[in-house]
């Protein structure tokens, strides 16, 4: 698969992106209807030595990394991830948001490493569900953010360590795999949840998803 500074001497090489995981990749959130997937393929398309770009996005809003893990046994899904020459993934917030609503009034760090545990063996398994079908393809990985700065009171400073420890774990995970990038979110949201985020406190909005492909394509840049 050509690398993107590869594709700088090629001419007119197409690139297919499958987008997995959660409502991130689906979008939910930017009234544009394009989110980071639509936002990254256009400016895929406006490079000379790319003719075209298919995009076949398999984001469920709402998915678990349990959920996924079934997703990746799709054979449509298997299909399109066997073309793939980049691979976007977002999963894992809703890991952490069901720990909070089933303790919200209870809430202990225990319940969230009970989660970390296998939210980690499913990442595993997620990643090597997507080799078997695509050794090549550069998966990146977005990390995730805290949505809930200035909304939850008492929540913000614990709520960030876990997602903290949560990132290091993927990201060490990813770093064992070829061809696999950790993409830092938290940095973005931070101190910005109220220019950044759609009404549901959660999601991002327009601005979050140009945020995200900003970083996402900067990355690819470096491939």
């Amino acid at each position: 698969m050509p690398t993107y500074k590869t594709q700088l001497a090629i001419k007119q090489v197409p690139v297919h992106i499958v987008g997995l995981g959660d409502s991130l990749t689906k979008g939910v959130g930017d009234l544009d209807n394009q989110g980071y997937v639509g936002d990254v393929a256009s400016r895929l398309k406006k490079m000379d030595a790319i003719s075209k770009v298919k995009i076949d996005d398999f984001g469920v809003r709402g998915d678990t990394s349990e959920d996924l893990l079934k997703v990746l046994d799709r054979d449509d899904v298997k299909k399109q991830i066997k073309t793939a020459d980049y691979i976007f993934l977002t999963i894992g917030g809703n890991d952490l948001v069901n720990v909070l609503k089933k303790n919200f009034l209870n809430l202990k760090l225990d319940d969230f490493k009970k989660r970390k545990a296998s939210f980690e063996s499913n990442l595993n398994d997620i990643i090597l569900k997507i080799r078997k079908q695509n050794p090549n393809a550069t998966i990146y990985y977005f990390g995730l953010y805290n949505p809930f700065e200035n909304y939850v009171d008492g929540l913000d400073d614990k709520f960030s360590s876990i997602i903290n420890q949560w990132n290091q774990t993927s990201e060490s995970i990813l770093a064992i795999y070829r061809h696999t990038v950790f993409i830092p979110t938290a940095d973005i949201f931070h101190g910005q949840t109220d220019h950044l985020l759609y009404n549901d406190h959660f999601h991002p909005n327009e601005k979050g998803y140009k945020l995200l492909a900003q970083r996402l394509f900067s990355y690819i840049q470096k491939q």
